[in-house]
């Protein structure tokens, strides 16, 4: 006997049960995909690609307040295989009451890292102390314009500068977030000397060289009881600050300097925090597990809706197994579509913020990503709640 032309659950009820899953799946999707894109966004704040590093400071609590010598950017940049690196300065600040980050760079290094289109304007000098260029993203976000004026306060060390936008640039990557100064400017609002740096990422051939070599540079260069001495060859950093500053090589230790692929240089600082992408995930499994004591309930209550046509069935010979069977083939499909409502509407969701700003990790804008395996949890949850209902369900004999 089969049930399946058998149209006894109420399509209104159906459209019901259809709006509390799709709102269930909704919420754990905002949830998982919003997680998933701080924690993507703050791992790549540095640079997503394989073949750049980043040399820090690891005694640091934030990957902000980190410093390492800057004439390891010329100790390293001479190594066989190293094609850049740029030592630059992460500064947060604040302009027209909005958190910014000014990153004190040196031009020439930075454009062989990252692409700088500039769009209006021009590029940015290095001997220039009055003038930034600003990253589209952020011209928008404050709505400046080319030759506006503007102050900018730093947080950490209480000191500003007044700076004209001088260019605006396109860049595709986290820096379209950003102001970009000369890295001595960097260096005064940060409050440092003008031998040290937040982080020096490079550019490697992988094949010509790997992390271990660069660091056994760095060990090389590290010595207790050294003291402060000008470097002695001029490599890219020096040439470029050359008649500006002098580069002397400071003394430091080899334990709180190291090097490491650009996103675990990230990703370290939350790990000590315990943060993970599969701790985001499963945090987001338990925003669902809580969110689908309604769905749960609602399903519940459908099923026992539907008692008196279930009993007619069982009235006509229909068995227990058989009519759940029926309930699943029935029910499921619906599931699953009300799944893919609840993820494209949280799609649609998180882009509409994303457009107006207001997803947002380290004052950069984040971007959404589409992760199958949120997708694929999604899925699997609400199918299972739909399997464990069902299964649950009691008949009169």
């Amino acid at each position: 006997m089969s049930l399946l032309r058998f149209r006894y659950l109420n399509r209104n009820r159906i459209l019901s049960l259809f709006l509390i899953i799709t709102l269930t799946s909704t919420l754990f999707s905002v949830t998982a995909f919003s997680f998933l894109g701080f924690y993507n966004g703050f791992s790549n704040y540095v640079g997503e690609d394989s073949d750049v590093v980043a040399i820090y400071g690891t005694a640091a609590s934030t990957p902000l307040t980190g410093l390492v010598p800057l004439f390891l950017a010329d100790e390293i940049v001479s190594v066989n295989g190293v094609l850049a690196a740029s030592p630059e300065v992460i500064a947060p600040c604040v302009i027209a009451g909005q958190s910014v980050f000014v990153r004190g760079v040196m031009p020439q290094s930075l454009s062989k890292l990252n692409t700088i289109a500039i769009t209006e304007g021009a590029p940015l000098l290095i001997n220039d102390t009055e003038s930034a260029v600003i990253g589209r993203s952020l011209s928008n976000r404050l709505n400046l314009k080319l030759g506006d004026k503007i102050t900018v306060f730093s947080i950490i060390s209480e000191k500003y500068a007044n700076l004209e936008v001088a260019g605006i640039f396109d860049s595709d990557s986290p820096l379209d977030d950003e102001v970009l100064v000369p890295v001595y400017v960097g260096q005064w609002l940060r409050g440092v000397n003008y031998n040290l740096v937040s982080v020096i990422r490079a550019k490697i051939d992988p094949t010509q060289v790997n992390i271990n070599t660069l660091y056994d540079v760095i060990a090389d260069e590290a010595s207790p009881s050294a003291t402060s001495t000008p470097s002695q060859s001029k490599g890219d950093a020096e040439q470029q600050l050359e008649g500006l500053l002098s580069i002397s090589k400071t003394r430091f230790n080899l334990g709180s300097v190291t090097v490491d692929q650009a996103q675990d240089f990230m990703k370290s600082y939350l790990n000590r925090y315990g943060v993970s992408k599969d701790t985001l995930i499963i945090l987001s499994i338990v925003v669902l597990v809580f969110a689908s004591g309604t769905a749960a309930g609602a399903l519940t209550l459908f099923l026992n809706q539907h008692k008196h046509e279930i009993g007619v069935l069982r009235s006509v010979g229909a068995s227990t197994k058989k009519i759940k069977k029926d309930l699943l083939v029935k029910l499921l499909p619906w599931s699953l579509v009300a799944s893919t409502f609840g993820v494209l509407l949280s799609a649609a969701v998180l882009l509409l913020f994303q457009n107006f700003g207001y997803l947002q990790v380290l004052s950069h804008r984040l971007v959404f990503q589409l992760d199958p395996i949120i997708v694929a949890a999604n899925y699997i949850l609400i199918s299972t709640l739909v399997v464990a209902g069902v299964a649950r369900l009691e008949m009169k004999q």
